[in-house]
């Protein structure tokens, strides 16, 4: 081929993506999310954020960088980094060594590997409606005891 020979232009080169592959989406340890977050796949999140999340046919993985202070529904949750907030989950959350939960947890099944870090309640109710929003229970007050004097008060849930 000599110098000037007229050259083809190149073809783009497009890869085709598989449509019965998932795939999961990744949010960076330098993003930082206010709001609310939805998504229609699964989701992993390094960075931090803040309110609430909302994938309830999907899983979420809280990253070792993860930093969530938000409400979470989904299929299921794994978490290595931090979340803040009460966790609704229709098959199952994990927390794994390095992970902490503050919050109550609410999933048909639950996972915590010893090292981790739970502050909370755990509601494992096996019910069609397990992978619906939280909603924390109404306490009502009880009276416990055989006569007045020993009366207590007791919260029920």
């Amino acid at each position: 081929m000599s110098a000037f020979e007229e050259r083809k232009p190149l073809e783009p080169r497009f890869e085709t993506k598989n449509p019965t592959r998932e795939e999961v989406i990744n949010i960076g340890k330098s993003v930082f999310i206010k709001g609310e977050l939805t998504g229609d796949e699964d989701l992993t999140i390094e960075g931090r954020v803040e309110g609430k999340i909302e994938l309830k046919d999907h899983n979420l993985i809280i990253g070792p960088n993860g930093k969530i202070n938000a409400e979470i529904n989904a299929k299921s949750v794994t978490v290595i980094g931090s979340v803040v907030g009460n966790i609704s989950a229709g098959e199952m959350v994990e927390i794994k060594t390095s992970g902490s939960v503050m919050g109550d947890i609410k999933s048909s099944r639950i996972s915590i590997a010893d090292g981790a870090h739970f502050k909370g309640s755990v509601d494992m109710q096996k019910t069609p409606d397990t992978g619906k929003k939280f909603d924390l229970p109404k306490s009502e007050t009880a009276k416990v005891g055989s006569d007045q004097s020993t009366m207590q008060k007791v919260h029920v849930k």
